[in-house]
């Protein structure tokens, strides 16, 4: 059956208390003929919408969706948009071009369209068709990026100058200047910008976070002052959107003690497509879509199924540099499998294809093996499950106060429905017929009241019936 050639459900979905208005559909797998194409973009509509045509947007984009039978995630704002698509060729297209007729129906002659124009629309073309989403999530929220700031506090006119690759490159290597990571610490534990160095150019800085809130505090610190006064200033993320607030609070924040402020414009991926060679970008560029991470000579990705180790070894020319480590065994590793997160903050973590299968994590007294960089360099040992969380994650409260190091932070994952999934998949699972009597600690089967699927039918058991 073709891709374009079926029908599609929309729904309205609460995904836990983040968001409880999502829009949830699933999308109609590709053929293994075609091939699946990207579409990534974000974009401020200034002035900011009202809620209302922000409301208005939103059943565009569950009714273009469906149209376009296109999958993906898409954040919606009363600022703006960033979104990620996944399609065929044609699809992802038709969608850019859809998306910029809304809102110039009302507008007198000459007057553009808040989509219009000046969108920065990044195709990436050619993937395998497992690159593409299975499913497509429309998801309203307060900020496009969430830093807990209000856009009086950080206008986004006061932001950076953008750079094109080119520029941007030039830059790099200039001296008295400074390169800021504004992505997370777990996303530059794999790839950065830090070859000019290796030709006295910009001096790297990883501020360190462990989600974007994070920012503000680390500009806050007098040490981080310290190190960029004076500086030439040079930002960048995945695709430039983290860089548009972030860029404006520290202008805001260091006013005239630092010189120029310039930011990447397109990101780590415009980049790369730019200088196919890597430039000065080192490993590999953590995505969030399909195909977890790409490199230089891996653009369609790594994410999937780990290659075994009788399958044919690289050549030196195939083989990518990898910067990562496993975080129980340390050897060289770059690849998020297993859904792996730190014990400590909640955070990815790496761990190697060997370690996965011995599973410290779920081991009684290996369990601080399995951390992030960062709660092993703070020497964080309080476990994630045993924090309070405060302002969304912002902050973190030990419910035991005569215990170690906790996170300053925790990612926190899934909005509260992951729990609910959990539930519902250990429903489903086969009882032991042991019931409550089975002693073996490492049983799969349920043993509780649960409901058992047989065929096309559901039976109901009690283990204590």
């Amino acid at each position: 059956m073709s891709s374009s050639s079926s029908s599609t459900t929309t729904c309205s979905k609460s995904l836990g208390k983040w968001f409880p208005t999502a829009t949830v559909r699933k999308t109609i797998a590709l053929n293994p003929s075609e091939t699946c194409s990207l579409l990534l973009f974000y974009h401020y509509v200034r002035p900011s919408m009202s809620q209302a045509r922000a409301d208005h947007l939103k059943t565009f984009l569950d009714k273009m969706t469906a149209e376009t039978k296109v999958g993906g995630r898409l954040r919606c704002a009363r600022e703006g948009l960033n979104c990620t698509i996944s399609g065929t060729y044609s699809q992802v297209r038709d969608f850019s071009d859809r998306l910029k007729t809304w809102g110039t129906s009302s507008l007198p002659d000459g007057v553009k369209g808040p989509f219009e124009e000046g969108v920065d629309f990044k195709y990436v073309d050619s993937l395998p068709p497992s690159r593409a989403f299975k499913d497509v999530k429309v998801l309203p929220v307060t900020e496009l990026v969430f830093y807990g700031v209000s856009e009086s506090s950080a206008p986004l006119s006061n932001g950076g100058v953008h750079l094109q690759p080119k520029e941007y490159h030039e830059k790099m290597e200039e001296d008295n200047t400074v390169i800021i990571d504004v992505r997370n610490t777990y996303e530059a534990d794999i790839g950065k910008f830090n070859g000019q160095e290796k030709v006295g150019g910009a001096e790297y800085i990883d501020p360190k976070m462990r989600k974007s809130t994070d920012f503000k505090s680390w500009l806050s610190k007098e040490e981080t002052k310290e190190q960029i006064k004076g500086k030439q200033i040079l930002m960048y993320c995945t695709g430039g959107v983290r860089c548009e607030r972030a860029s404006a609070l520290l202008k805001n924040e260091m006013g005239d003690d630092v010189k120029d402020v310039y930011q990447l414009q397109g990101g780590i991926e415009k980049y790369i497509q730019e200088f196919p060679d890597g430039g000065h970008w080192r490993g590999k560029n953590f995505v969030f879509d399909k195909r977890e991470a790409f490199g230089v000579k891996s653009m369609e990705g790594v994410g999937g199924v780990v290659e075994g180790k009788k399958k044919k070894k690289k050549t030196d020319e195939e083989e990518e540099e990898i910067l990562g480590n496993c975080c129980v065994c340390t050897q060289k590793w770059d690849r998020y499998i297993g859904k792996k997160k730190c014990y400590t903050c909640g955070v990815p973590v790496l761990m190697c294809d060997k370690c996965l299968t011995l599973k410290p994590d779920k081991t009684p007294g290996r369990e601080l093996e399995v951390r992030c960089t960062l709660c092993k360099e703070e020497g964080v040992e309080v476990p994630a499950a045993d924090l309070e969380l405060t302002a969304n994650g912002i902050g973190a409260v030990k419910k035991d106060s005569s215990k170690n190091a906790a996170a300053p932070s925790v990612l926190k994952w899934g909005g509260g429905q992951a729990k609910e999934k959990k539930e519902k998949r250990k429903m489903k699972r086969k009882m032991c017929k042991f019931g409550a009597e089975c002693t073996r600690t490492d049983c799969w089967f349920s043993h509780d009241t649960c409901k058992v699927t047989t065929g096309n039918s559901q039976k109901k058991f009690n283990v204590d019936s």
